[in-house]
């Protein structure tokens, strides 16, 4: 596979470059991920992986997978940033203001049937997750984004769902973070511009990203429910370029970095 020039390679890792969620991958399609990620160290192009879990989960899924280590680890969905090395990047956390007040957000939401707080490790600094064991409505959306405005002025909620269990997975973040954020922050960094970034998802909190303007793939495992949804909103979005693939997992990574003419054969 050829690269035409340095780009920003940054993709999400559970159900996009890990090859872990209910579909099955093609075979040899985790060989062409690794043999794509060892090929763009080769060229310098810098590399991001971009998930919900937090750091320590992180890597320990790309060591499972035996999978290089990135340039970047964004974290806990975009609101925490590290180096290859697990540090902190400096500049985004001064960005990022105090911490949330966990207790005021967990008392808050008891009022809410259902709703439940996800585990410890799975919380952050400037995040607060819970579980939700069916699809989130807009009447619920909005109740949880007002109640938690009512604690913290600069918040908002991100809403994605598990395909397996069908629980919805809730994240509240400040407005200024997220995935789409983080990688804009990176490729400021790195001197890159939008159309020499690229990123790939699968899941609708993938969507921030995935329609910012940057080079977006939606990988083929995508449930059909979030295709529609991220065909919509690429639809609706000024500048975003979004391309669904058919491919799972890397197969799709590779296919849309293929069309945006970021690679070739």
């Amino acid at each position: 596979m050829r690269i035409f020039d340095t780009f920003l390679f940054a993709s999400d890792m559970d159900g996009t470059l890990l090859p872990n969620s209910t579909r099955s991958a093609a075979v040899g399609c985790l060989e062409r991920t690794d043999r794509l990620l060892q090929q763009l160290k080769e060229a310098a192009c810098p590399i991001v992986y971009i998930t919900g879990r937090y750091l320590s989960l992180a890597q320990e899924g790309q060591q499972t997978f035996k999978l290089p280590k990135p340039d970047y680890w964004v974290c806990n969905v975009g609101t925490e940033i590290y180096d290859s090395e697990g540090r902190p990047d400096a500049g985004w956390e001064k960005m990022l203001g105090p911490a949330f007040d966990q207790q005021k957000l967990l008392n808050t939401f008891k009022t809410i049937p259902l709703l439940v707080p996800q585990e410890d490790e799975k919380q952050g600094p400037h995040k607060f997750s819970l579980y939700y064991p069916k699809p989130v409505d807009d009447t619920l959306y909005t109740r949880i984004s007002t109640q938690a405005k009512e604690i913290v002025d600069d918040i908002r909620l991100v809403n994605s769902m598990e395909e397996l269990s069908g629980q919805s997975l809730l994240d509240l973040i400040p407005t200024a973070t997220g995935k789409a954020a983080a990688l804009h922050y990176l490729s400021m960094k790195l001197g890159l511009p939008e159309d020499r970034v690229f990123f790939s998802g699968d899941s609708g909190n993938d969507f921030d990203a995935l329609t910012s303007g940057v080079c977006g793939t939606l990988v083929g495992n995508a449930p059909e429910p979030v295709r529609e949804q991220a065909r919509s909103l690429g639809q609706k979005t000024v500048n975003s370029r979004l391309f669904v693939s058919r491919g799972y997992y890397g197969d799709g990574i590779i296919e849309g970095l293929l069309v945006y003419g970021l690679v070739g054969q």
